[in-house]
C-alpha cells in the first residue's frame, strides 16, 4: 500500500476551469496540457521532438499530485518504509483532445517512441526495480482530467502482481507461449502486428479485455525492437477503434506488464520466459462486491465471443 496524501488535491478540469477561466472560454486557457500553457507544468523530462525550438508533440513531465515522493509504504509482514520512485504525465498531444483516436497514426506512434526513451533512461538509473506505464481513460477509469495523457511510474520495489507473474515464470518458462497457442486454437486472436499479438485472456474480467503480448520472450519494453514499439503503438490505437464501434464512449484502463530492471542469480532461467506485455481492460461495469470481496471477475461476454466481436470491429 502506498499512502500519498499529496494525490487527494489533485484537480479536475471544472476545477482547473474554475481557477484560470471558465469552462466556456476554452481549454486552450485553463488546460495545464494544452500547448502555450507549458508554464502549468513541471519542466519537461523529455519532449518529441527533442529541440526544445521546434513545436511539441509529445512531452513528458512530472507529476505535480505525484504517488512516489519518499512517503511510506506497506510491505509485506507490515513493515513501513520511505518509498523511492519516479511519478511521471505523458502528455501524449499539444491538442485538448479526449481520445487517443484524434491522434495522428505516426504521432501517436512517436508517443510510445518517446515512453520508450524515457523507460531506457530510467532502467540506467540503477535505482528503481520496476517501471509501468498506464492509461485511465475516461472517469469510470479513474481520469480526472480529459486531454489525453498517460502516465509512467518507477518504483524501488517490485509489485506483488509482478511477483506472481516471476512465479509462475519459475515454475514453467513456456506460460506465454501456451498463452498465445491457447488463444490461436480457441479463436481469441484479435490482431497481430509486428511481433505482437493482440488477444482476449481466457478469464477476462470485462468485455472485450485484450492483451498485447509479445510473441517472442523479451523482458522489457523499452530494449524491445523499434518495429514492436510502432507495433504497439499501430495495436492500441485499432483497439481503441475497436471498442469504441462496439461501446462507444467506453473507458477503459491499460498498464504494462514488464520484467524487474535487475535479475538475480536466481531470476536467469525466469528472465528466459518473460514476455511484456500490456493490459486493456475496458470499464464496461462497476466493480462491486462481489468482485472486490472474492477477486472473482464477471463478465457478460465470454473470452470467445469478445474476440470475435472485436474481429468484427475491425475498422
Amino acid at each position: 500500500m502506498f499512502v500519498a496524501p499529496q494525490r487527494g488535491g489533485k484537480p479536475d478540469d471544472q476545477a482547473l476551469a474554475s481557477r484560470f477561466g471558465d469552462v466556456s472560454s476554452g481549454p486552450h486557457n485553463w488546460c495545464p496540457f494544452c500547448a502555450g500553457n507549458e508554464r502549468r507544468t513541471p519542466a519537461d523530462v523529455g519532449r518529441v521532438p527533442a529541440d526544445a525550438s521546434l513545436p511539441w508533440r509529445a512531452r513528458i513531465v512530472p507529476n505535480t499530485y505525484p504517488i512516489t515522493t519518499g512517503q511510506p509504504v506497506a510491505e509485506a509482514g507490515g513493515e513501513d518504509r520511505e518509498a523511492g520512485g519516479r511519478h511521471e504525465v505523458v502528455i501524449e498531444s499539444p491538442r485538448h483532445h479526449g481520445s487517443i483516436l484524434a491522434i495522428e497514426a505516426d504521432a501517436w506512434r512517436d508517443v510510445w517512441s518517446l515512453c520508450r526513451e524515457r523507460l531506457a533512461i530510467i532502467a540506467d538509473e540503477d535505482r528503481h526495480a520496476w517501471a509501468t506505464i498506464f492509461k485511465n481513460s475516461g472517469r469510470k477509469a479513474g481520469s480526472s482530467l480529459e486531454h489525453v495523457h498517460s502516465q509512467l511510474v518507477a518504483v524501488d520495489i517490485v509489485p506483488p502482481v509482478i511477483r506472481g507473474e516471476l512465479a509462475a515464470l519459475a515454475n514453467d518458462t513456456a506460460v506465454f507461449p501456451r498463452l498465445i497457442a491457447a488463444a490461436r486454437a480457441g479463436g481469441r486472436i484479435v490482431s497481430e502486428r509486428g511481433g505482437l499479438v493482440a488477444l482476449v485472456p481466457p478469464a477476462p474480467r470485462q468485455p472485450y479485455e485484450t492483451w498485447i503480448v509479445s510473441e517472442q520472450p523479451d523482458p522489457h519494453l523499452h530494449a524491445a525492437a523499434a518495429e514492436q514499439g510502432a507495433a504497439l503503438a499501430d495495436l492500441t490505437r485499432d483497439f481503441v477503434g475497436r471498442l469504441e464501434r462496439l461501446a462507444p464512449g467506453s473507458h477503459f484502463n491499460w498498464w504494462l506488464h514488464q520484467a524487474p530492471f535487475a535479475w538475480s542469480a536466481a531470476d536467469a532461467r525466469t528472465s528466459a520466459g518473460w514476455h511484456w506485455h500490456l493490459e486493456i481492460l475496458p470499464r464496461l461495469s462497476e466493480f462491486a462486491g462481489f468482485e472486490l470481496g472474492t477477486g472473482c471477475h464477471i463478465t457478460t461476454v465470454s473470452a470467445e465471443d469478445s474476440a470475435q466481436r472485436l474481429r468484427d470491429a475491425a475498422g
